[in-house]
């Protein structure tokens, strides 16, 4: 019937979308041996990223939403449930680094944020007469670039924030030619990590630095035009909260860990889908202008940067063909 489901082309347009991720990700037909070969991990991971993307509980997503989709043969809740909670970390940074689309970045920032393990209200709070919140905060440091995340680590406790720099760069698909870090960073063995790798860093020495040649120079020639490029990880902080909220619905850590890349992954489609759609309206604006001043067809050499700019995302990034090795079962 017409008309009776609107959005209906756009749910399948995004499950299009994450099909390709996940092939692209080469994710293993079953991650384990000897268990039951009822359902694939990449149903799995389907269902996975869709109930993230619609917000909901996993009753919700299968009795409401997972028919509207198109998922066949829908696993039991509590299949699902173990098998966020059993993820191995190297597929979801793998997926994670393919969504980010991005082979070269002149800018980019370290920044790290809380997120709560509850959502209850300010007001609820003081009812209970509850000073302290009712529980501690998960600790997630962001490895940013423009409006796409490179890397994350979540911590259960929080501690300093130097020592997530190493994971993170570790962990990236791709480096940034210079980097801007808070004072929060600031520290000399720091700097040696960025410059062991062949980049640079910003990092804005403390009060009364008199130690390290790179905390020196920091101290004396500091940059601060380029240094306002760490607007970045603001931005994707701000961002990734007012899309998935400021708290996690898990209750354990590995299922809160998996919450958490869904929302990274997710936030990194979204902003590959806004580059092609500001990209299609530049070549169009060129379009228009040169067909107002020629009157004639486009030329040859205005369709094939149509199709050089509008080509198909590519499978891989360039820093991560080394990686694109088969991927042994279990």
């Amino acid at each position: 019937m017409v008309g009776a489901y609107p959005t209906m082309k756009k749910k399948k347009s995004l499950l299009q979308k994450i099909n390709g991720l996940i092939r692209q990700a080469r994710v293993p037909i079953y991650l384990h041996h000897f268990g039951p070969k009822k359902f694939t991990s990449i149903q799995h991971v389907k269902c996975w990223l869709l109930k993230e993307k619609l917000k909901c509980s996993w009753d919700d997503f299968i009795e409401e939403h997972a028919r509207y989709y198109h998922v066949e043969k829908i696993p039991e809740v509590s299949t699902l449930k173990k098998f966020v909670k059993r993820m191995p970390f190297w597929l979801k940074n793998s997926i994670i680094a393919l969504s980010t689309n991005i082979e070269e970045a002149d800018y980019g920032a370290i920044d790290s944020t809380g997120l709560g393990r509850t959502s209850a209200s300010p007001y609820f709070t003081k009812r209970i007469d509850r000073d302290t919140p009712l529980k501690a905060c998960l600790k997630l440091s962001l490895y940013t670039t423009k409006n796409t995340i490179l890397a994350f680590r979540l911590r259960a406790k929080w501690r300093g924030d130097t020592l997530d720099v190493p994971y993170l760069l570790n962990h990236a698909p791709l480096l940034a030619e210079t980097n801007c870090l808070d004072k929060g960073y600031d520290a000399e063995w720091v700097h040696g990590e960025f410059r062991q790798r062949g980049v640079y860093s910003i990092i804005p020495a403390r009060k009364g630095c008199r130690r390290g040649s790179c905390r020196k120079q920091m101290r004396d020639c500091f940059d601060m035009v380029q240094f306002w490029q760490r607007n970045c990880g603001e931005w994707n902080n701000s961002s990734f909260k007012r899309r998935f909220g400021s708290f996690v619905r898990s209750f354990t850590f590995r299922t809160q860990h998996s919450e958490v890349a869904a929302r990274i992954i997710l936030h990194n489609m979204k902003a590959i889908l806004l580059r092609l759609f500001h990209d299609c309206l530049y070549l169009l604006k060129i379009f228009k202008e040169d067909k107002i001043k020629t009157k004639t067809p486009l030329s040859s050499s205005k369709l094939s940067q149509c199709s050089t700019s509008l080509r198909r995302i590519p499978l891989l990034p360039k820093t991560m063909q080394h990686k694109a090795m088969p991927i042994p079962l279990g």
